[in-house]
């Protein structure tokens, strides 16, 4: 009797404990694994699925760029060749300019193959991460099904069991140890359960951060596919065309040396003309040497010119915000942000190799010629205005070749190593060194002084030590 009543006391203890708490018993594949293990288990995963997401999101934006950056890339080679086609279709178009236009053209052309290999390399990378994506999305899904279905088991059981009164467990029992082992037993389950549960919703919210993913990835690699179907099909148009503009420049090649042998018939016609050849010659030798000199001297004193030459280029942004672009070709601005020095004009002799014999020596890029044109002649008659071609310095005016050579001419300095010259002006001197100016700026007027055949400019432009065809840097 004092036995029963002891077990009946124990068992009103026990209740008021947790009744609640007590579940059903797992069953064995529940009780052999390690429920704590494994829902740190899976918040590794949920979190590697958040960095992946991540990851590819990343990805992605770089990618959106890229495509971005192509378009824009495809474009302007769009632009080029165009340019390339009115200059062929031209009746003055000049050989020179328009075959450094189509060599710019072919450099982009193969910079845009490059791009576009690139391209395809990242969609087939996208495209097997994606399917990686895809089968750990169903590999976790097997894992959510198969605790969903213990979860369930366990619920099951506790409500069959929920039908045993717990005063007939305890009862039932040999001893008071032993009724309290299976009622803690029976509380260590709704601990595992509670942990079951929680790995449940963890790896609902980790499919559903995959899920999210893949169907981001999957809309990139659609746009990425378009993007390189798209583009391969420009490219290709672009390389048909590029074709059919190299073919017609062999024949704008043929008429431009026609077109300069007949100026440099001309030119050595008026020197003949003149008189003394010889002693011209050498005089005009010593001047382009002294030219050479100067232009040294001038770019080792650029660095100086720097904060005048930024402020020209500040000038110059000004005034064309106040402006509109004008119409005449004379008018457009370049890529270097010159324009040409007259605003009407006639080309008289071009830029390069030249038979005219007044005209000195030079290497151009290791190869020496007997007489080299450092620069483009144009003129528009005596007295024409004459503009800077672009923002800078004045760094040298008046006859700053005497003896050697009597012409007036201006040295404008427009910043990272590359020079305007203007020569043959008339004596009057509009600028001096330290004269800031633009694209506006007079800076003399069209003479014939020095060793001259006439009223003309010749305009140079000097890059780094080296004198360029100034086609390249006017529009």
């Amino acid at each position: 009797m004092r036995r029963r009543s002891h077990l009946i006391v124990t068992f009103v203890a026990l209740v008021a404990v947790g009744w609640s708490a007590v579940t059903t018993q797992p069953s064995g594949s529940a009780l052999a694994a390690d429920p704590q293990a494994e829902l740190e288990k899976t918040r590794s995963q949920l979190a590697d699925a958040k960095s992946a997401q991540q990851s590819l999101a990343a990805t992605l934006e770089r990618q959106r760029s890229e495509l971005a950056s192509l378009r824009q890339r495809s474009a302007q080679l769009g632009n080029q060749l165009d340019a390339a086609r009115a200059e062929l279709a031209a009746v003055t178009a000049e050989y020179d300019r328009v075959r450094s236009v189509l060599a710019q053209v072919r450099a982009e052309v193969r910079q845009m193959e490059k791009r576009l290999k690139k391209l395809r390399a990242q969609i087939l990378v996208l495209d097997a991460e994606l399917t990686e994506v895809a089968a750990e999305i169903e590999r976790r899904t097997a894992d959510l099904r198969e605790r969903e279905s213990l979860l369930e088991d366990h619920l099951r059981s506790a409500y069959e069991r929920s039908q045993t009164s717990l005063l007939e467990v305890l009862l039932s029992a040999d001893s008071l140890d032993e009724a309290t082992a299976q009622m803690a037993y029976l509380i260590t389950v709704s601990d595992q359960d509670t942990i079951l549960a929680d790995e449940i919703r963890a790896i609902r919210e980790e499919l559903q951060t995959r899920r999210a993913t893949l169907e981001d990835g999957r809309r990139a690699l659609v746009e990425a596919r378009a993007v390189a179907r798209e583009e391969t099909k420009a490219l290709k148009a672009r390389r048909e065309e590029l074709t059919e503009l190299e073919a017609d420049l062999a024949a704008l090649r043929a008429a431009a040396e026609v077109k300069r042998a007949e100026q440099e018939a001309a030119l050595n016609a008026s020197l003949a003309a003149a008189g003394n050849v010889k002693q011209k010659i050498a005089d005009n030798e010593r001047a382009a040497q002294a030219m050479a000199d100067l232009a040294a001297q001038l770019q080792r004193q650029a660095a100086a010119q720097a904060e005048a030459i930024e402020e020209a280029k500040r000038r110059a942004a000004a005034e064309a915000a106040r402006q509109a672009a004008a119409n005449q070709a004379a008018n457009k601005t370049s890529a270097y942000g010159f324009r040409w020095p007259e605003r009407s004009f006639h080309v008289t002799q071009e830029w390069g190799p030249t038979s005219f014999q007044l005209e000195p020596p030079y290497t151009y890029k290791g190869t020496y010629y007997p007489h080299f044109h450092t620069g483009i002649d144009f003129a528009n008659g005596c007295g024409t205005k004459i503009y800077s071609a672009g923002a800078g310095v004045v760094v040298a005016s008046g006859q700053p070749l005497m003896p050697w050579d009597t012409g007036f001419g201006v040295v404008v300095d427009h910043g990272g190593g590359v020079q305007t010259w203007y020569w043959h002006m008339q004596p009057t001197v509009v600028v001096s060194p330290g004269t800031i100016v633009t694209s506006e700026s007079v800076i003399g007027y069209e003479g014939t002084t020095g060793m001259s055949t006439g009223c003309h400019v010749h305009f140079a432009v000097n890059d780094h030590g080296v004198w360029e065809n100034p086609r390249n840097y006017l529009p």
